[in-house]
């Protein structure tokens, strides 16, 4: 498959994992209400993910995402652009998380017959020596989705404004709703970070 024909598969399948992110975001933040919330939350938008068809699909645009990814990045060459360095490393890390954590889950379900709820999730994050690692993996694991939509969203309004108001306003544009997106990543993170540990 040439470049092309993979950047567009692989935007696709972000665009609907994007989807499913949007929802997975509001699951996270209920649980400032408590566990409890956080389950009735995720049991209401179970019946729609865990719908077979449904969740192949999901599943089948995260191991495009985690393939095209690493494949894109290799084939790139790339400019000195500090945009296009945080897709690149905010991409990398997000196909390393999609691997271990649907991975995690996979077992947790399959294997290790274990509910993949609220606490199977919060246990890392509330328990020492594993906090040490699972509040960095999981924070930089949203924050990375935010800070590759951000780049990709810069990208989109630079084509779309450059002919009509000129490249310096464009990219000024372009860099203040790239940092709005990022500042709003970086507050939901901390948001769902403090939940986790406090509910």
């Amino acid at each position: 498959m040439n470049a092309e024909r993979l950047k567009k598969l692989h935007r696709v399948s972000g665009l609907l994992l994007a989807t499913f992110f949007f929802f997975h975001v509001i699951n996270h933040l209920s649980a400032w209400w408590g566990a409890d919330a956080h389950i009735r939350v995720m049991k209401m938008f179970r019946m729609v993910y865990r719908f077979p068809p449904v969740e192949i699909l999901l599943l089948s645009s995260a191991l495009v995402q985690v393939i095209s990814g690493p494949v894109l990045v290799w084939k790139k060459q790339f400019q000195k652009n500090a945009f296009d360095i945080l897709q690149v490393l905010s991409g990398l890390y997000l196909s390393f998380f999609l691997f271990y954590h649907i991975r995690a889950v996979m077992l947790g379900r399959f294997v290790w017959n274990t509910e993949t709820d609220f606490h199977f999730a919060a246990w890392g994050v509330k328990n020492s020596p594993a906090d040490q690692f699972f509040i960095p993996y999981y924070s930089l694991s949203v924050l990375c989705v935010f800070i590759h939509v951000a780049c990709v969203h810069r990208q989109k309004i630079l084509s779309l404004t450059q002919p009509k108001i000129g490249s310096d306003a464009s990219y000024r544009l372009a860099g203040r709703h790239a940092a709005v997106i990022m500042i709003t990543g970086v507050v939901i993170t901390t948001l769902i970070m403090t939940s986790f540990i406090r509910a």
